[in-house]
């Protein structure tokens, strides 16, 4: 082998090069694959950058009138180049400018899409499905925005990617309100017939103590915090105890421990609680109140929320919570004076889920009071040709749910606010003549109503009947200022007609039947003004009547008492 080609032989077996060489082929390799490092590293620090941005829009939006104003703004703050989508393209400061073929906007570096909708705090709901875009009333701001991806390195052979985030924020407003009745003029004798009838047991209390019940008000949340005690429930949440079927004593006796409590108020309930005690009726709070977004607060947890109620209200309320849709006979003997004897057997319809008297909640929450009917049978003394003969004054009366809805909750500058109320008032049906009271509980039907006897006597029978309705459909909006909610102010709505003008009405609207067994007693013409003044006269007893049993229940004839204790305008959070 000659001198060159030894040396070949050699280069070729000669290994000492090798690394240097091996180097030199892949170091582009690793620059590149370096290169894509940095690019996916900025890619991901970008992405996290725009979650924060879109987290903090979110907020932004969730409590602003406008969320697309809100948002721009937002980013202007920021120094962010992005704008908000909107059906006429893509607001930015410059105005309204469109994409371009690529959904690209000029001149930015991309944009943010909003959707409002509601979001609930359901724990039984998929965290991913507690957003509902565009349901109603909203209280909650989905954020989305997309952005251009910034790459350092693979922008020479490719386009940058679109990079995305979401978020979500609710802010939530609240307001305590109610609807129900008070009461004006009380008659103890009623009233105590009442109660005996609703508690199963006599309650005797007088005049002053009802003036003293019906005054008073109280937190009702600080009274299920006793309750819970009481029970043990302490460290459980207002859902656990507003599900617990209580007693009306045990209720009533955290009800007179509740603090802020005047020593005869407390000495009236703790009277009715002792007649309480001697029967077993229960019923489970939420009959009574809706707590709505505090339901899954822990008991003493209530962010001091005002959910104020009438004490007497309180009472009223646990008393037909817990008989349900059973039907009771009262005899209120001659308790009204000017009416000879009466007898009332009521009724009350179990009102519809989650729609108690008394609720806390956002745009859209519904109270309603319980549909209620009446037998009123009572008698009277006849006047002028009827002097000396019962006159029989049989009343069916049927009022149905008075309702409240939460239209509008309305946050203006810290510490001030605006709620609107639509309320509808309970329609009425008044009719004299006889019911089938076997019907009573069936509130899917109307009971049957017929002529009934008036007078029936020896020397003359008179039947009769009449019908007529009362009430409108149309709902009324009442607005409670922050003021006014501070102060508990109590609004009222009422219907045209009004149970006075209703009762004389009714006793116009008169089919009588007279029929005379002895002329020398008058005739039919006679004896028909002496009817009508025998009725006349009864008039006003029956209002005191009707209203204190009703009022007692709750409920008005053609009128509705609306109060908004509490509105909380809650910072927005972000929810997912």
């Amino acid at each position: 082998m000659d001198k060159a080609g030894f040396r070949q032989s050699r280069f070729w077996q000669n290994t000492s090069g090798n690394i240097a060489i091996m180097a030199g082929l892949t170091a582009p390799l690793f620059a590149g694959i370096l290169a894509l490092g940095v690019d996916y590293g900025a890619l991901t620090l970008q992405k996290r950058e725009l979650q924060q941005t879109a987290d903090l829009a979110a907020i932004s939006a969730a409590g602003a009138p406008n969320p697309e104003q809100a948002v721009l703004q937002h980013f202007k703050l920021n120094g962010k180049k992005l704008g908000v989508k909107i059906p006429a393209g893509v607001l930015t400061d410059t105005g309204i400018v469109p994409l371009d073929i690529n959904g690209e906007v000029p001149g930015m570096d991309g944009y943010a899409e909003i959707t409002k909708g509601r979001y609930v705090p359901d724990p039984n709901t998929e965290v991913g499905q507690r957003f509902v875009a565009n349901a109603t009333p909203p209280n909650a701001v989905k954020v989305e925005i997309v952005e251009r991806g910034a790459l350092f390195f693979a922008s020479s052979f490719t386009t940058p990617p679109k990079v995305s985030a979401v978020g979500t924020a609710a802010a939530q407003r609240v307001a305590a309100f109610s609807v129900g009745s008070r009461l004006l003029s009380l008659n103890e004798g009623i009233l105590n017939s009442l109660l005996s009838g609703l508690l199963g047991s006599s309650v005797s209390l007088k005049l002053m103590d009802y003036q003293a019940l019906v005054s008073a008000d109280v937190n009702l949340l600080k009274v299920i915090d006793v309750l819970a005690v009481d029970l043990g429930l302490q460290a459980g949440t207002y859902r656990e105890v507003l599900a617990t079927d209580v007693t009306v004593s045990k209720f009533l006796s955290a009800l007179g421990r509740t603090s802020g409590l005047s020593p005869s108020v407390a000495a009236a309930i703790k009277t009715l609680e002792r007649t309480a005690n001697k029967s077993s009726i229960s019923l489970p709070l939420e009959k009574i109140v809706n707590l709505g977004p505090f339901l899954d607060s822990m008991v003493g947890n209530s962010e001091n929320l005002k959910v104020t109620a009438g004490v007497f209200d309180l009472i009223s309320a646990a008393a037909v919570a817990g008989n349900g849709s059973k039907q009771i006979a009262i005899n209120a003997g001659a308790a009204v004076p000017g009416l000879a004897g009466t007898k009332i057997t009521l009724a009350v319809g179990e009102p519809p889920v989650s729609t108690p008297p008394l609720a806390v909640g956002a745009s859209g929450t519904v109270v309603r009071t319980a549909q209620t009917r009446l037998a009123v049978d009572t008698s009277v003394v006849g006047l002028k040709a009827l002097l000396g003969l019962q006159v029989q004054i049989p009343l069916y009366v049927e009022v149905a749910n008075a309702e409240a809805r939460l239209a509008d909750i309305r946050c203006m500058t810290p510490g001030n606010g605006a709620v609107d109320i639509d309320v509808v008032p309970g329609l009425a049906e008044i009719s004299l003549g006889n019911v089938d009271t076997s019907a009573f509980n069936n509130f899917g039907r109307t009971p049957r109503v017929t002529k009934a006897s008036i007078v029936d006597s020896a020397v003359v029978r008179i039947n009769g009947m009449a019908q007529i309705n009362s009430g409108n459909m149309t709902k009324s909006r009442l607005t409670f200022y922050q003021s006014e909610i501070q102060l508990g102010k109590i609004k009222q709505v009422s219907t045209k007609d009004v149970t006075t003008s209703l009762v004389t009405s009714l006793l116009k609207k008169l089919d009588l039947d007279i029929n005379v067994l002895f002329l020398t007693i008058g005739s039919p013409t006679v004896l028909q003004a002496a009817l009508a003044d025998t009725l006349g006269a009864a008039t006003k007893p029956i209002d005191e009547l009707l209203y204190n049993t009703l009022l007692v229940l709750g409920v008005k004839i053609g009128e509705a008492d609306v109060r908004v204790t509490d509105l909380r305008c809650m910072q927005p959070v972000l929810v997912q």
